[in-house]
């Protein structure tokens, strides 16, 4: 019981204190014109703070995921240490803005490397089954989001605006999906499609799933034919953070035991990567794009 409990501390406490200090060291990024701009400057303290939460859960409940390391890799307790060490180090690389051209990169091809190792050995069976193909997109998008801010940092270049494109137009593609899934079965979280139905007590529950529906299928498209596409990330990041916000956290209130509670800030964070994600892409396009 302490080893989970300590667990359930270490994830909120480490995601709480990367808010609130990426809050500080970033608050001039977030005095922009205008909401779009505003939100954009939240976009690296969102992934920090998921990154940050999922590093500890690596620190404290290392043996517990010893078994996700795939079986030819020797010495599997290292791999889990050093991937938390590597989660944690980027966060704080995000917030305070050093050496974010390299955590990024690097991360950016972490989270591909964990496609290419442990998702495409099951992918024959995998899309048959509409969420194992949301998982195995969802680490592509944000492995894309993270590459194209590390290439953006810098000078503006040719070269640096074709990999963004390239992540701009796979990001937008999972958009797309997930907005064609979460207007299909809008009775389930909406956002990133989980196998996880909406509590009724939630307001609404149907309508969230439309209205994000929605939003997924007009930012992603318009992402896609980079048209707008620096506010299309924007707005896709600002209502995806409200979902979050509105839906998500709430669940934290009925959770009993820790297994209930560690699933609640699992999807907290895992739909707040993906909402800093897309606020990141659109740092990265107003970087190599003018306005």
């Amino acid at each position: 019981m302490f080893e989970i409990s300590r667990t359930v501390i270490s994830m909120s406490t480490a995601g709480v204190l990367v808010i609130a200090a990426g809050i500080v060291a970033r608050r001039h990024d977030l005095k922009g014109a205008s909401l779009p701009d505003r939100a954009i400057g939240l976009g690296r303290i969102f992934v920090a703070a998921s990154l940050a939460t999922f590093g500890a859960l690596h620190m404290s409940a290392a043996r517990g995921l010893m078994t996700m390391v795939p079986k030819y890799m020797p010495l599997p307790l290292f791999w889990v240490y050093l991937v938390g060490f590597a989660l944690i180090a980027t966060a704080l690389s995000l917030i305070f803005d050093r050496f974010v051209r390299w955590s990024g990169l690097l991360c950016g091809c972490m989270f591909l490397m964990f496609v290419a190792m442990m998702d495409l050995p099951a992918i024959a069976t995998m899309f048959h089954d509409r969420f194992g193909a949301a998982l195995f997109v969802r680490e592509i998008s944000f492995g894309c989001g993270l590459i194209a801010l590390g290439v953006s940092m810098g000078a503006p270049t040719r070269g640096k605006s074709r990999a963004v494109d390239i992540c701009r137009i796979v990001f937008a593609l999972v958009a797309v999906f997930y907005g064609v899934e979460t207007v299909l079965h809008p009775e389930y979280l909406p956002g990133v499609p989980l196998e996880k139905v909406t509590p009724a007590w939630e307001p609404a529950v149907r309508l969230w799933g439309y209205a994000i529906g929605a939003f997924l299928l007009v930012c992603g498209v318009l992402l896609l034919i980079n048209g707008w596409a620096k506010k299309a990330g924007a707005w896709l990041g600002i209502a995806i953070a409200i979902a979050v916000i509105v839906v998500y956290l709430p669940m934290l209130g009925p959770a009993h035991g820790t297994d209930q509670v560690v699933e609640a800030i699992d999807y907290i964070f895992d739909t707040l990567l993906f909402a800093g994600t897309a606020l990141i892409l659109a740092e990265a396009i107003g970087r190599v794009q003018p306005e």
